[in-house]
């Protein structure tokens, strides 16, 4: 489908989460999509896990403290098939815009780092996780299954994808999507320190410029795609909101925390690799907002279009796999090999109400 508007305005997302909190996280994200709605945006473009924030305290503490803090996090993260997600759904409808949204998602007794993108229907029309948590995410979070894979869909503002953090690096998702022929890109990123509070052995790529100023214009050159990069803010009160709760009251252990306090790095860059808009504050708390062309993709991937004509196929091909894997298949049903997507499963396909209960 040829998209049916080319020049638009799309906004990436660089603020506080609502830590732990499910009810202001939702508040602030419907807040968000107004303004950008109300600015005369098609799209906005929020970080990885959002609602309700970037875990990143799972990098700073150890075991006995992690745990009231994994408490939190999970009664407060995001179940897709609810009213909190009827009400972010009915904000895209009335703000006639497109919504690119990382949150922890509930399934069952597990946390996954899902994204979808709502259409201005208040429609899903994308769902996917990401497919290999980093490190100690892992000791939060799960993996996507098949499906995560379909990471560009089709829109009437061009072909729009989204990929979770490290995976924006990840030469076969990008790959992977310009076969798909992406037109533009949210590369969704958490809380990074900056690079002057690295300490050896720690490497250079677990810093916020690695990631604004290498990992995310690349992607735009090596794709040909506009890229938005929303990131997450921390204040020093969502630093000690971080904290487990035994040292909330200790300031010395609040000042430990300087390294991500006021660390923003959102960015947007242009199908080249250009800053599309001036960087914003590294405290800035808002929307950075740029002009795209869809018609400055063209000569980029007309030169270097690694999804079509400057790849070759009959010599190096990536080979998929997009099914969707459950716990259960019965084996006597009419076809155990048909399984239904993880949006279906979840009930992301369900019509949305016409007047959904407000939060």
């Amino acid at each position: 489908m040829p998209a049916s508007i080319r020049q638009y305005k799309a906004a990436a997302v660089q603020a506080e989460p609502a830590w732990f909190d499910l009810a202001a996280s939702v508040q602030k994200t419907i807040k968000f999509i107004n303004e950008a709605g109300q600015k005369g945006c098609k799209l906005i473009a929020f970080p990885e896990t959002w609602i309700p924030g970037y875990p990143y305290w799972q990098w700073r503490v150890n075991f006995q403290d992690s745990l009231p803090l994994l408490k939190e996090y999970h009664k407060n993260s995001l179940r897709a098939d609810s009213a909190e997600m009827n009400s972010i759904r009915s904000a895209a409808r009335a703000s006639q815009i497109y919504v690119s949204l990382g949150y922890s998602e509930i399934d069952g007794n597990s946390l996954y780092m899902a994204q979808i993108i709502i259409a201005p229907t208040g429609d899903v029309i994308n769902h996917r996780r990401k497919i290999k948590p980093t490190h100690v995410e892992r000791l939060v979070f799960g993996e996507g299954t098949g499906d995560s894979l379909d990471s560009v869909v089709e829109t009437g503002i061009g072909n729009l994808g989204h990929l979770n953090c490290w995976e924006n690096m990840n030469p076969f998702l990008k790959a992977h999507a310009c076969a798909l022929h992406e037109h533009i890109h949210v590369a969704a990123w958490p809380v990074y320190p900056p690079a002057s509070s690295l300490k050896y052995p720690d490497p250079y790529t677990n810093i916020s410029e690695l990631q604004s100023e290498l990992v995310t214009p690349a992607y735009a050159y090596e794709t040909g795609t506009w890229t938005l990069a929303p990131t997450q803010l921390v204040t020093r009160e969502g630093a000690r909101a971080n904290l487990p709760p035994r040292l909330r009251d200790d300031e010395a252990a609040v000042d430990a925390e300087a390294a991500v306090v006021g660390n923003g790095f959102a960015r947007i860059y242009r199908p080249d690799g250009l800053r599309a808009v001036e960087d914003p504050a590294k405290t800035f708390d808002g929307l950075l907002i740029a002009n795209v062309d869809l018609d400055e993709n063209l000569l980029t991937k007309r030169l270097a279009d690694f999804g079509g004509h400057y790849m070759r196929p009959d010599l190096i091909r990536l080979l998929v796999d997009k099914t969707p894997k459950t716990y259960i298949v019965d084996a006597n049903s009419s076809d155990s090999k048909t399984f239904p997507s993880t949006l279906e499963r979840l009930g992301l396909g369900k019509s949305l109400p016409e007047n959904p209960e407000s939060h």
